[in-house]
């Protein structure tokens, strides 16, 4: 059974007196953060691993991570998701969002094997001959097999497109006690096995968010690897991981899930118009505090408790606020773990 959990989380402390910062997490209009900071200079990873134990502990079911951190310990949980979105025909015609599912189900197999044509570094188009589906019975995976099984015997990559397409049968989650399910992206490998790793995380969830039939609230936290981010990445990477990223913005508008978005860097969160960033100290990013045009927007308290060696400074941002006061809020996070507040009542 579904447990629904509406009470906010709170992160903190306001660094100028000392009211609880919270969030409303499973609000539809909050159901979008991002949060911003170094992976060791700054508490991120910290709050990010709290909100999750926090919500895992309420309900097993909730918390989904896309994570560069490798399960320490766990069950393996095999998701068949893909397979069984790709064995569906498209939608009828009076399914609203019928067009969106084709263009993102399209988007997910053309991407994957343009990211691989990438990693072989040969043309999109020398890599598979044209394939052909029927879209009223199948969606366009089943026609990428039948291409890679016509392919001739000798080609050298062959026998790695099959086994690719196969892993996306069978995509391996780790269900933890603390952090729900995770799927892991090793970051230590290439470029464009991050994406392609990436990507099919990313798909299993959109695909799973599909077979799921029983409503149930949820909290997706999708941390990209900080290769991925970079200035100057190979730009179909790059577009792939933006329309990734657009696809769970929509996936949490449809249905009750919250996304949470985890990096090093602060974009792509501004171009995907976040409403709500947490900013914190960060390093060898796209935000670099040492620049005078960023300094001039961050409060001169914020960088002083950097500068003192204190990483619990951040800067929490609402680009929806009416109240300027409230469009930036400097506040203290990480001295302590995330918590339900519990005396919450929801106004009727």
């Amino acid at each position: 059974m579904s447990i629904s959990i509406q009470k906010p989380i709170i992160l903190g402390n306001f660094l100028h007196g000392n009211g609880e910062m919270a969030w409303g997490w499973w609000l539809f209009e909050h159901a979008q953060l991002a949060i911003v900071g170094d992976q060791y200079r700054s508490p991120r990873k910290k709050i990010v691993s709290g909100i999750a134990e926090l919500l895992n502990e309420r309900d097993p079911n909730c918390v989904y991570m896309i994570s560069t951190e490798k399960p320490s310990c766990g069950e393996q949980l095999m998701f068949d998701a893909i397979s069984w979105v790709e064995d569906y025909p498209d939608p009828p015609e009076e399914y609203s969002d019928r067009q969106t599912f084709i263009n993102n189900r399209n988007f997910f197999n053309s991407s994957y094997f343009n990211l691989y044509a990438q990693k072989l570094g040969i043309a999109r188009s020398q890599l598979l001959p044209p394939i052909r589906f029927r879209p009223h019975v199948e969606g366009p995976l089943n026609g990428y097999k039948r291409a890679i099984n016509s392919l001739e015997g000798n080609i050298p990559y062959k026998e790695d497109l099959l086994n690719a397409i196969n892993q996306l049968s069978q995509v391996p989650w780790v269900h933890t006690r603390d952090r729900g399910r995770v799927f892991y992206i090793e970051s230590s490998k290439d470029i464009y096995e991050q994406a392609l790793s990436f990507l099919t995380g990313v798909w299993s969830f959109w695909a799973y968010t599909c077979q799921t039939e029983m409503p149930q609230q949820m909290l997706l936290i999708v941390e990209i690897p900080k290769d991925l981010l970079r200035f100057g990445v190979d730009p179909v990477v790059e577009k792939t991981v933006l329309q990734a990223l657009k696809i769970l913005q929509y996936v949490s508008i449809v249905t009750t899930t919250t996304l949470i978005l985890s990096s090093d860097m602060l974009y792509p969160a501004p171009e995907l118009q976040f409403r709500y960033k947490l900013i914190l100290q960060t390093h060898d990013s796209d935000l670099d505090f040492t620049n005078p045009k960023v300094r001039q927007f961050i409060d001169p308290a914020v960088l002083e408790e950097w500068e003192r060696g204190n990483p619990n400074a951040g800067i929490w941002m609402d680009d929806a606020a009416s109240d300027p006061h409230n469009a930036r809020i400097s506040i203290r996070v990480g001295e302590k773990q995330p918590y339900i507040w519990e005396d919450y009542e929801i106004e009727q």
